[in-house]
């Protein structure tokens, strides 16, 4: 499943066969341009947030900085509308559609992706930085170690590294930071929404049935799209396979996936095994399907020993509600709610 299903935004891997998430590979990935599936220049450039966006699109995260959700795979609850007598070809450039929610307020200031994010881990490991490394600077302390921050007149500033733009940073005043923020995360009181797909289904199958699929071509796979397409159309089928993503080979079956349900409006807060209570997300909520060339089922449902749940910080920042406490009021001791 890794293999072939997983691995095609990986830095080896040119990324999947969709116009604005096909890129190049090592330093070519975050430093070389792309446009409608195809490179543009030999020139090499800084990183901006559409060469992010080549890997870090779908339901993750990267996308929920500039607001997007994506449909879901099913053709009725996508846009435009699908229909048999009138199929959708409207653009996919990343693979599937997605809901325009709200972004992220350091992307509608006009931030972008390296500015936070200076290293991309890549080619070392990026000392990390938090929300508190900008935010929670007093005058007086010394600059945090971002080469884009300065001070002026007991201000701190950013500086836009690809347009130089200047931006004031607001400092943490709210008296709820000093009594929480030792053990509440940002995001769950700052955080507007969250990525909630669960549970997720996998299922290999070798069995050449695409009847029961044809409502869900789209599947975030440009290989298993163009498969379903062809032998749901076409009396002359293609041999039922996927490449493996890293030796390129094709390797017999096929990795169908589909979700339970899509939500984002509902955050899940939990206290991580660390004691800070953190957002979640059901990211390994996977369920394994096997189905065999006779249709036998070699194994069905299976699920990890864990609830799948991870901690997570939602790239969706913005002002905390005013009913913020009642996200995590409930993991506080008795003393404190």
């Amino acid at each position: 499943m890794l293999r072939r299903r997983c691995l095609r935004c990986h830095i080896y891997s040119n990324g999947d066969a969709y116009d604005a998430v096909t890129h190049g590979t090592g330093c070519a990935a975050c430093h070389l341009s792309f446009a409608s599936g195809k490179m543009v220049s030999h020139a090499f450039v800084a990183p901006t947030d559409k060469h992010c966006l080549s890997c870090h699109y779908g339901n993750r995260v990267g996308s929920d900085y500039h607001g997007r959700f994506e449909h879901d795979y099913n053709w009725e609850y996508r846009t435009p509308y699908f229909s048999q007598t009138s199929r959708n070809t409207a653009p996919r450039p990343a693979g599937v559609e997605w809901h325009d929610l709200a972004p992220d307020i350091h992307q509608q200031r006009g931030l972008i992706c390296i500015d936070c994010h200076r290293d991309s881990g890549h080619h070392h490991r990026e000392s990390r930085v938090t929300c508190s490394t900008c935010h929670g600077w007093r005058p007086g302390q010394p600059v945090p170690s971002l080469d884009t921050l300065s001070v002026r007149a007991q201000e701190l500033l950013l500086i836009g590294r690809l347009n130089g733009k200047e931006h004031a940073v607001p400092l943490l005043r709210h008296p709820a930071h000093r009594q929480y923020g030792s053990q509440v995360a940002c995001q769950v009181c700052h955080g507007q929404w969250s990525f909630n797909d669960a549970p997720i289904h996998l299922l290999l199958s070798n069995r050449p049935d695409y009847e029961p699929w044809e409502r869900l071509t789209v599947q975030g796979s440009s290989e298993v799209e163009a498969l379903l397409e062809h032998n749901l159309h076409y009396s002359e089928e293609h041999p039922l396979s996927m490449r493996d993503g890293l030796t390129g080979q094709p390797r017999p079956g096929i990795w169908y996936q589909g979700y339970g349900q899509r939500r984002w409006e509902q955050m899940i807060v939990r206290r991580d095994a660390d004691g800070i209570i953190k957002v979640f997300r059901p990211y390994l909520d996977l369920h394994l399907s096997m189905l065999a060339a006779d249709g036998q089922v070699l194994f069905d449902n299976i699920v990890g020993r864990e609830s799948g749940l991870l901690p997570y910080t939602p790239h969706t920042t913005g002002p905390a509600g005013l009913f913020f406490r009642d996200r995590f009021r409930h993991l506080l001791p008795t003393e404190e709610k």
